[in-house]
Protein backbone atom coordinates (compact mmCIF):
# COMPACT_ATOMS: atom_id res chain seq x y z
CA UNK A 1 0.00 0.00 0.00
CA UNK A 2 0.67 3.88 -0.42
CA UNK A 3 0.74 5.19 2.87
CA UNK A 4 0.73 8.52 4.27
CA UNK A 5 2.60 8.74 7.47
CA UNK A 6 1.91 12.08 9.63
CA UNK A 7 4.28 13.28 12.36
CA UNK A 8 6.83 11.54 10.62
CA UNK A 9 9.49 14.18 12.00
CA UNK A 10 9.04 12.62 15.75
CA UNK A 11 9.90 9.88 17.39
CA UNK A 12 6.70 7.70 17.09
CA UNK A 13 5.79 8.62 13.57
CA UNK A 14 9.47 8.23 11.99
CA UNK A 15 9.59 4.78 13.50
CA UNK A 16 6.08 3.75 11.94
CA UNK A 17 7.37 4.76 8.65
CA UNK A 18 11.01 3.06 8.92
CA UNK A 19 8.26 -0.52 9.55
CA UNK A 20 6.04 0.18 7.13
CA UNK A 21 9.10 0.84 4.74
CA UNK A 22 10.46 -2.19 5.88
CA UNK A 23 7.80 -3.94 5.24
CA UNK A 24 7.35 -3.54 1.56
CA UNK A 25 4.86 -0.25 1.73
CA UNK A 26 5.67 2.87 0.32
CA UNK A 27 5.82 5.91 2.45
CA UNK A 28 4.81 9.49 2.05
CA UNK A 29 5.57 11.70 5.23
CA UNK A 30 3.60 15.07 6.59
CA UNK A 31 5.26 16.80 8.88
CA UNK A 32 6.24 20.76 9.78
CA UNK A 33 10.18 20.03 10.42
CA UNK A 34 12.13 17.32 8.36
CA UNK A 35 12.19 13.75 8.69
CA UNK A 36 15.43 12.21 9.92
CA UNK A 37 18.26 11.67 7.90
CA UNK A 38 17.75 8.08 7.28
CA UNK A 39 13.78 8.21 6.06
CA UNK A 40 15.07 11.19 3.57
CA UNK A 41 15.96 9.10 0.70
CA UNK A 42 13.49 6.14 1.17
CA UNK A 43 10.05 8.43 1.25
CA UNK A 44 8.31 11.22 -0.23
CA UNK A 45 8.26 14.43 1.45
CA UNK A 46 5.46 17.31 2.14
CA UNK A 47 6.13 19.91 4.34
CA UNK A 48 2.44 21.29 5.03
CA UNK A 49 0.54 21.88 8.43
CA UNK A 50 -2.81 19.96 9.13
CA UNK A 51 -4.41 22.95 9.40
CA UNK A 52 -4.06 23.58 5.83
CA UNK A 53 -7.53 22.74 4.04
CA UNK A 54 -5.92 22.37 0.75
CA UNK A 55 -2.35 20.71 1.74
CA UNK A 56 -4.28 18.02 3.32
CA UNK A 57 -6.38 17.13 0.08
CA UNK A 58 -2.74 17.31 -1.71
CA UNK A 59 -0.73 15.48 1.13
CA UNK A 60 -3.36 12.51 1.47
CA UNK A 61 -3.96 12.25 -3.32
CA UNK A 62 -2.90 9.25 -4.73
CA UNK A 63 -2.63 7.16 -0.99
CA UNK A 64 -4.30 4.32 0.22
CA UNK A 65 -4.02 4.56 3.97
CA UNK A 66 -3.16 6.67 6.33
CA UNK A 67 -1.30 6.71 9.21
CA UNK A 68 -1.81 9.80 11.55
CA UNK A 69 0.49 10.94 14.56
CA UNK A 70 1.25 14.73 14.29
CA UNK A 71 -0.39 17.19 16.68
CA UNK A 72 1.41 18.67 19.81
CA UNK A 73 1.89 15.97 22.24
CA UNK A 74 1.13 16.97 25.41
CA UNK A 75 -0.33 20.38 27.18
CA UNK A 76 3.06 21.26 28.82
CA UNK A 77 4.95 24.05 28.46
CA UNK A 78 1.80 26.55 28.01
CA UNK A 79 0.91 25.33 25.42
CA UNK A 80 -2.22 23.99 26.41
CA UNK A 81 -4.72 26.30 24.63
CA UNK A 82 -2.99 25.85 21.17
CA UNK A 83 -4.05 22.35 20.99
CA UNK A 84 -6.91 22.00 19.80
CA UNK A 85 -6.30 23.79 16.47
CA UNK A 86 -3.93 21.24 15.35
CA UNK A 87 -4.96 18.41 17.48
CA UNK A 88 -8.37 18.32 16.60
CA UNK A 89 -9.53 20.69 13.76
CA UNK A 90 -6.76 19.61 12.11
CA UNK A 91 -7.63 15.85 12.42
CA UNK A 92 -11.04 16.72 10.77
CA UNK A 93 -9.64 18.32 8.01
CA UNK A 94 -6.97 15.53 7.44
CA UNK A 95 -10.52 12.84 7.60
CA UNK A 96 -12.29 15.35 5.41
CA UNK A 97 -9.09 14.67 2.51
CA UNK A 98 -9.11 10.99 3.59
CA UNK A 99 -13.09 11.08 2.06
CA UNK A 100 -12.44 13.19 -0.82
CA UNK A 101 -9.89 11.14 -2.41
CA UNK A 102 -11.59 8.05 -1.07
CA UNK A 103 -9.11 6.36 1.00
CA UNK A 104 -10.05 3.88 3.26
CA UNK A 105 -8.21 3.09 5.82
CA UNK A 106 -7.02 5.95 8.45
CA UNK A 107 -5.20 4.34 11.79
CA UNK A 108 -4.84 7.42 14.54
CA UNK A 109 -2.67 7.72 17.38
CA UNK A 110 -4.81 8.16 20.09
CA UNK A 111 -3.54 8.06 24.13
CA UNK A 112 -3.98 6.19 27.21
CA UNK A 113 -4.10 9.72 28.21
CA UNK A 114 -7.76 9.96 27.46
CA UNK A 115 -8.93 8.46 30.71
CA UNK A 116 -7.42 11.59 32.45
CA UNK A 117 -5.05 10.34 34.88
CA UNK A 118 -1.59 12.00 33.36
CA UNK A 119 -2.31 15.65 33.14
CA UNK A 120 -5.26 15.76 36.01
CA UNK A 121 -5.60 19.32 37.90
CA UNK A 122 -7.45 17.43 40.31
CA UNK A 123 -7.10 14.11 42.35
CA UNK A 124 -8.20 11.26 39.60
CA UNK A 125 -8.77 7.57 40.62
CA UNK A 126 -9.43 5.05 37.88
CA UNK A 127 -12.64 3.34 38.84
CA UNK A 128 -11.66 -0.14 38.08
CA UNK A 129 -8.82 -2.40 37.00
CA UNK A 130 -7.78 -3.51 34.29
CA UNK A 131 -8.36 -0.49 32.66
CA UNK A 132 -9.98 -1.45 29.29
CA UNK A 133 -11.36 0.28 26.13
CA UNK A 134 -14.80 0.88 28.16
CA UNK A 135 -13.50 2.39 31.22
CA UNK A 136 -15.28 6.07 31.46
CA UNK A 137 -13.24 8.69 30.34
CA UNK A 138 -13.22 11.89 32.51
CA UNK A 139 -10.15 14.66 31.16
CA UNK A 140 -9.70 17.35 33.34
CA UNK A 141 -6.77 18.52 30.63
CA UNK A 142 -7.46 19.63 27.30
CA UNK A 143 -4.91 17.09 25.80
CA UNK A 144 -7.11 14.12 27.13
CA UNK A 145 -10.47 16.00 25.44
CA UNK A 146 -8.89 16.54 21.75
CA UNK A 147 -7.84 12.55 22.29
CA UNK A 148 -11.43 11.75 22.64
CA UNK A 149 -13.29 14.30 20.11
CA UNK A 150 -10.49 13.08 17.26
CA UNK A 151 -11.74 9.19 18.45
CA UNK A 152 -15.73 10.78 18.61
CA UNK A 153 -14.24 12.32 14.67
CA UNK A 154 -12.97 9.12 13.32
CA UNK A 155 -16.42 7.10 14.59
CA UNK A 156 -18.53 10.06 12.73
CA UNK A 157 -16.11 9.34 9.50
CA UNK A 158 -16.68 5.26 9.34
CA UNK A 159 -20.21 6.04 9.62
CA UNK A 160 -20.40 8.76 7.24
CA UNK A 161 -18.49 6.94 4.11
CA UNK A 162 -17.72 3.26 5.74
CA UNK A 163 -13.91 4.29 5.90
CA UNK A 164 -12.27 2.23 8.66
CA UNK A 165 -10.96 4.30 11.82
CA UNK A 166 -8.78 2.88 14.21
CA UNK A 167 -7.55 4.48 16.99
CA UNK A 168 -4.57 3.40 19.25
CA UNK A 169 -4.80 4.21 22.78
CA UNK A 170 -0.79 4.37 23.22
CA UNK A 171 0.33 3.80 26.92
CA UNK A 172 3.87 5.90 27.60
CA UNK A 173 6.03 5.34 24.73
CA UNK A 174 9.73 4.25 25.89
CA UNK A 175 13.33 3.53 23.23
CA UNK A 176 15.14 1.15 24.83
CA UNK A 177 18.20 2.48 22.40
CA UNK A 178 18.08 5.66 22.66
CA UNK A 179 21.34 7.34 23.76
CA UNK A 180 19.82 8.51 26.80
CA UNK A 181 18.62 5.52 28.00
CA UNK A 182 19.74 6.19 31.75
CA UNK A 183 16.71 7.43 32.56
CA UNK A 184 15.20 4.79 32.43
CA UNK A 185 17.55 2.42 34.52
CA UNK A 186 17.19 5.26 37.10
CA UNK A 187 13.15 5.21 36.57
CA UNK A 188 13.26 1.38 36.58
CA UNK A 189 15.21 1.01 40.22
CA UNK A 190 12.92 3.94 41.96
CA UNK A 191 9.84 3.12 40.36
CA UNK A 192 8.28 2.12 43.44
CA UNK A 193 9.10 5.44 45.60
CA UNK A 194 6.64 6.86 43.74
CA UNK A 195 2.87 6.93 42.29
CA UNK A 196 2.50 6.32 38.75
CA UNK A 197 -0.39 7.96 36.53
CA UNK A 198 0.15 4.59 33.28
CA UNK A 199 0.52 2.32 36.74
CA UNK A 200 4.30 1.72 35.97
CA UNK A 201 3.17 0.47 32.37
CA UNK A 202 4.15 1.50 28.91
CA UNK A 203 5.31 0.02 25.32
CA UNK A 204 8.48 0.19 23.62
CA UNK A 205 8.52 2.85 20.31
CA UNK A 206 9.20 -0.20 17.66
CA UNK A 207 6.49 -2.34 18.95
CA UNK A 208 4.24 1.28 18.67
CA UNK A 209 5.23 0.72 14.90
CA UNK A 210 4.19 -3.00 14.71
CA UNK A 211 0.93 -2.10 15.58
CA UNK A 212 0.48 0.54 13.43
CA UNK A 213 1.12 -1.48 10.29
CA UNK A 214 -0.74 -4.96 11.64
CA UNK A 215 -3.68 -2.22 12.10
CA UNK A 216 -3.29 -1.00 8.52
CA UNK A 217 -2.51 -3.90 6.81
CA UNK A 218 -5.52 -5.66 8.81
CA UNK A 219 -8.35 -3.93 9.60
CA UNK A 220 -11.06 -3.11 6.85
CA UNK A 221 -14.18 -2.19 7.86
CA UNK A 222 -15.63 -0.45 11.05
CA UNK A 223 -14.42 2.03 13.63
CA UNK A 224 -12.29 0.41 16.57
CA UNK A 225 -10.60 1.19 19.54
CA UNK A 226 -7.63 -0.40 21.19
CA UNK A 227 -5.01 0.03 24.03
CA UNK A 228 -1.49 -1.12 23.16
CA UNK A 229 0.45 -1.44 26.29
CA UNK A 230 3.44 -4.08 27.36
CA UNK A 231 2.07 -6.62 29.53
CA UNK A 232 4.91 -5.63 31.89
CA UNK A 233 5.66 -3.08 34.32
CA UNK A 234 8.49 -0.81 34.66
CA UNK A 235 9.80 -1.70 38.16
CA UNK A 236 11.09 -4.98 39.78
CA UNK A 237 9.00 -4.52 43.32
CA UNK A 238 5.79 -6.80 43.11
CA UNK A 239 2.88 -5.54 41.54
CA UNK A 240 0.18 -5.99 44.06
CA UNK A 241 2.31 -4.09 46.68
CA UNK A 242 2.96 -1.19 44.22
CA UNK A 243 -1.21 -0.72 44.17
CA UNK A 244 -1.46 -1.00 48.10
CA UNK A 245 1.64 1.59 48.52
CA UNK A 246 0.17 4.36 45.92
CA UNK A 247 -3.29 3.67 45.29
CA UNK A 248 -5.18 1.93 48.30
CA UNK A 249 -8.45 3.00 46.86
CA UNK A 250 -7.79 0.13 44.25
CA UNK A 251 -6.62 -2.54 46.29
CA UNK A 252 -9.59 -4.51 46.42
CA UNK A 253 -9.97 -4.58 42.88
CA UNK A 254 -6.64 -6.93 42.97
CA UNK A 255 -9.41 -9.96 44.50
CA UNK A 256 -10.55 -10.84 40.92
CA UNK A 257 -10.21 -13.14 38.20
CA UNK A 258 -7.76 -11.15 35.99
CA UNK A 259 -4.39 -12.39 35.82
CA UNK A 260 -2.28 -9.37 36.62
CA UNK A 261 0.58 -11.00 36.89
CA UNK A 262 -0.25 -12.14 33.07
CA UNK A 263 -1.77 -8.53 31.77
CA UNK A 264 -0.28 -6.23 34.56
CA UNK A 265 -3.59 -3.79 35.04
CA UNK A 266 -4.64 -2.68 31.83
CA UNK A 267 -6.43 -5.38 29.59
CA UNK A 268 -4.25 -5.60 25.98
CA UNK A 269 -6.68 -8.35 24.20
CA UNK A 270 -8.36 -6.01 22.07
CA UNK A 271 -5.43 -5.11 20.13
CA UNK A 272 -4.47 -8.63 19.51
CA UNK A 273 -8.34 -10.07 18.54
CA UNK A 274 -8.29 -7.40 16.62
CA UNK A 275 -5.34 -6.74 14.31
CA UNK A 276 -3.18 -9.69 15.93
CA UNK A 277 -0.74 -7.43 18.24
CA UNK A 278 0.78 -7.97 21.19
CA UNK A 279 3.93 -6.16 22.36
CA UNK A 280 7.31 -8.12 22.20
CA UNK A 281 10.08 -5.39 23.75
CA UNK A 282 10.16 -5.75 27.41
CA UNK A 283 12.84 -3.59 29.07
CA UNK A 284 14.35 -7.23 30.66
CA UNK A 285 15.31 -8.09 27.49
CA UNK A 286 17.00 -4.94 26.26
CA UNK A 287 20.85 -5.31 26.23
CA UNK A 288 20.82 -1.36 26.71
CA UNK A 289 19.23 -1.72 30.37
CA UNK A 290 21.27 -4.76 31.10
CA UNK A 291 22.50 -2.85 34.10
CA UNK A 292 19.12 -2.06 35.56
CA UNK A 293 18.19 -4.72 38.28
CA UNK A 294 16.63 -7.64 37.60
CA UNK A 295 18.04 -7.62 33.99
Amino acid sequence: MKILVTGAAGGVGSAVARELLNCGHEVRVLDRAAPPLDLKNRVEVVYADLTDRMAMLRAVEGCEAIAHLAAIPNPAGGRELEIFHPNVVGTQYLLAAAQAQGIGRVVLASSCAIYGAPFAKNPFSFRYLPIDEAHPIEPQDLYALSKQFNELTAATYTRRCEMATTCLRINMVVNFADKNARWLRRHIERAAEWPSHDLWHYIEVRDVARAFRLALENVETGHHVAILVARDLLATADRRELIRRHYPQLEPLLDSDWDFDAYGFWDSRRAEELFGFVAERFWRDAPELSESPGA
